[in-house]
């Protein structure tokens, strides 16, 4: 996005607090723009979101920033400061500036008494926490202590279970795993042993924001991994809902104590970076490592064989997967609109020759009900992982949810029920411009969904060139890549 002037409309400073407007006129319309500030010191960046508008042509992005909380840990004397714009089809161009500031002194006294009552709440369970801490802090450090942590469920799933599978068997690792579903409450209910093996680990990997790491300080020697179980980058999350919908703010130190964050591709290292507030050269382009089994033919036949044993009366039938995701704050706080995907009316409009499977986030308490006459035409996935789901899938109807992402691996067709997109743009929004990002028709209706599966008339080369704009070579080589990481991280001097 070279093709866009941009111009700086305010910079004012007063006690480190930055007042900035910026100004971008690009040659074409652009519809759904991001800028982006981007913040730089001697040793690290930040790049946080800004409030655009468009207005006359231009496109208007402002912000007001606390020098001193931008960066996690100690404050910079200086930072420089540059922008990105990007018109949210293409990947961001970064404009450089001289704009500087300078002389920065944290401040500590006021800063208690300022934050929102949220964050005080997490300043005082920090502190309870790190004096919870402090005996096993007095524990050394396992060179070869591996462990992963998850609170999304009680087992392995995902891209936790792909790399564990995978580095179990490095020579001499001493591997643990902690497996507690629930949020913050799953994580406080395995405390001291996730302190033991948190105070004690030379590698530690998460695939979710896991409250824990944000209230206990780790040791300079123990490297954290964000696997995160997401692929791609679609719905904005983290310090990337900065300005929107989010509880977030900027100096929270969510997600902050990340050493590295592995991406499925070069194309999304910016975003990731702006929504977990670390630094750039932080965010590795190794792939996804749930995926990789996509690339398994082996695999993908024991799945199939597996899935039409337990539902064997829709052998022979093609088969179209609805896969929403929630609306809503998260886990606990969301919700799906079930009434807008009615099974029995989709059924009838596919026609005999198809079946349905259903696979709701598993966030979702709702359920999708249906006839008993179209039981058989139906198989609930609840307890499936949704890759495995998918080998067996047809057709997927979706709306925002990012397994787009691997089912555009496996080059399956797929419409987007967005009924919602409007609101959800406002309360959420995206990465990129949604109407000509996703590889697929935009519909309202289930019924419109249904009608474009059973038509056969799909854009394949659309899709493929989306999962190669999203994985480029890493798909198949995410666990290899993770695995040489882990190798490299555990053969390091402490």
């Amino acid at each position: 996005m070279a093709n866009a002037v941009m111009k700086i409309e305010k910079f004012d400073v007063s006690k480190f607090i930055i007042d900035i407007a910026v100004s971008f006129a690009p040659e074409k319309e652009v519809l759904s723009p991001r800028i982006s500030i981007i913040f730089n010191s001697e040793n690290e960046n930040r790049r946080l979101p800004m409030k655009t508008e468009i207005k006359d042509g231009k496109i208007i992005a402002t912000g007001t920033y606390d020098a001193t909380r931008i960066f996690y840990g100690k404050t910079p004397e200086r930072i420089n400061l540059s922008f990105a714009f990007s018109n949210g089809i293409d990947s961001a161009y970064e404009y450089a500036t001289d704009l500087t500031v300078e002389g920065i002194k944290k401040k500590t006294f006021l800063r208690f008494v300022k934050i929102p009552k949220s964050e005080k709440i997490k300043f005082l369970i920090e502190k309870l926490l790190f004096a919870v801490s402090l005996p096993f802090r007095a524990l050394k450090i396992k060179k070869n202590r591996i462990s992963f942590f998850t609170n999304r469920t009680d087992c392995p799933t995902g891209n936790l279970k792909a790399v564990y599978e995978t580095i179990k068997d490095i020579d001499g690792a001493d591997v643990h795993i902690v497996c507690k579903k629930g949020g913050a409450k799953g994580t406080f209910a395995v405390l001291f042993k996730f302190l033991k093996l948190y105070m004690t680990s030379r590698v530690v990997f998460v695939d979710d924001y896991y409250h824990l790491v944000s209230y206990i300080k780790k040791k300079k020697e123990t490297k954290l991994i964000q696997l995160w179980h997401g692929c791609g980058a679609f719905k904005t999350f983290g310090f990337s809902r900065y300005h929107k919908d989010s509880a977030l703010e900027i100096y929270s130190s969510n997600h902050r104590q990340y050493d590295y964050a592995i991406v499925s591709s070069p194309e999304i290292c910016a975003f990731y970076s702006e929504a977990f507030g670390i630094s750039s050269q932080k965010v590795l382009a190794l792939g996804s490592p749930r995926c990789d089994i996509l690339k398994d033919e082996e695999y993908k036949a024991l799945k199939t064989k597996e899935f039409f044993e337990e539902f064997p009366s829709l052998k022979g039938k093609k088969l179209l997967l609805f896969a929403p995701t929630f609306r809503g704050k998260g886990n606990g706080n969301c919700y799906y609109p079930t009434e807008r995907f009615n099974a029995d009316k989709v059924l009838e409009t596919l026609g005999d020759e198809w079946g349905l499977i259903i696979k709701m986030h598993p966030y979702l308490k709702e359920k999708i009900t249906y006839s008993d006459k179209n039981a058989t035409r139906i198989a609930d996935c609840e307890n499936w992982d949704i890759n495995d789901v998918l080998f067996s899938a047809d057709f997927l109807v979706t709306d925002y949810s990012s397994v787009i992402f691997e089912a555009s691996i496996l080059e399956i067709p797929m419409a987007f029920l967005a009924f919602d997109l409007d609101e959800y743009i406002e309360k959420r929004d995206f990465y990129y411009d949604f109407r000509s990002f996703v590889p697929g028709p935009i519909v309202q209706t289930d019924t419109e969904a249904a009608k474009i599966a059973k038509s056969g008339n799909y854009d394949v080369e659309k899709i493929r060139a989306f999962a190669e704009k999203s994985f480029g070579n890493t798909a198949g080589n995410a666990c290899r890549n993770i695995k040489e990481l882990t190798v490299k991280l555990i053969g390091e001097e402490i």
